[in-house]
Formats: C-alpha cells, structure tokens, sequence
C-alpha cells in the first residue's frame, strides 16, 4: 500500500513539474511579447460576432501569462470581454448586466492601461507605442 501511494505521489508530482515547464512563464517580457502579437487586433474595436469572439481569445491568450502586478486587473477585462460576446442586445437585462460590468471594471481597465504602457510602452486603446517600456 505504501509504496503505490508513493508511485501515485510520483507521479502526481512528476505530472505538476512538466505542466510548469511547459507553461509560458508570467513575465512582463512575455506579455508584453504577447501583445505585441494580439496588436493591432486589440486596438480595433470588434463590430463582427467573428471579430468580437477573436478579441476575446486574445485577451485569453494574454490573461494566461500576465504578470502578478496585473493579473486580476487583465483578468477583469478578459471577464468583460466575454460578457461582451455573450451579451443578448434583443434582452435588457443582458444588456444592463453588461453595462454593470463596464462600470464595474472601469478601475481595472484604467490599471491595466496604465501598466501596459509603462511596461511595455502601447497604449493598449490605440495600439500605438509611446514610451520606453520598462519590459525588454
């Protein structure tokens, strides 16, 4: 018994250290590789259920590596993102549901602006770069 505990705590522990190593490690450099990537895609305001379900898989693909210093800020937009994909315009109550959560993560969206363009010198609403970053 002890020892198929000890082959199961193996291989749990062998299964968590190669997850580790095959994620994209949440560095600001990463992210800000990332973006440069989802840009201009971010900056454009999505019009089509196409482009709207393209701007949330970037914001995804970007909520998986961002830093500690801005992950609940990016994962909040992430969240509104979504909300916007499935919001029901023909339904008020989605529709004031999204609203809510527009106001909601006003702070957020501000926050993560900011250290987007500190960090890696975008301003993420136009897609333009402006500054130094701080990032590589």
């Amino acid at each position: 018994m002890r020892s198929r505990t000890l082959t199961v705590l193996s291989l749990v522990s062998l299964t968590i250290a190669l997850s580790a190593c095959r994620s994209t490690p949440r560095t600001a450099q990463n992210f800000c590789r990332q973006l440069a990537k989802e840009l201009p895609g971010i900056a454009e305001p999505p019009v089509t259920d196409e482009q709207i379900t393209l701007a949330v898989r970037r914001f995804e693909r970007l909520n998986e590596i961002a830093p500690l210093e801005v992950e609940s800020d990016w994962q909040a937009l992430t969240e509104l993102m979504r909300a916007a994909r499935d919001v029901d315009a023909n339904d008020t109550q989605s529709v004031q549901a999204l609203v809510d959560l527009s106001y909601a993560t006003e702070k957020s969206a501000t926050a993560a602006s900011a250290w987007v363009l500190s960090t890696c010198g975008v301003d993420i609403s136009t897609g333009v770069a402006t500054a130094n970053p701080v990032a590589p």
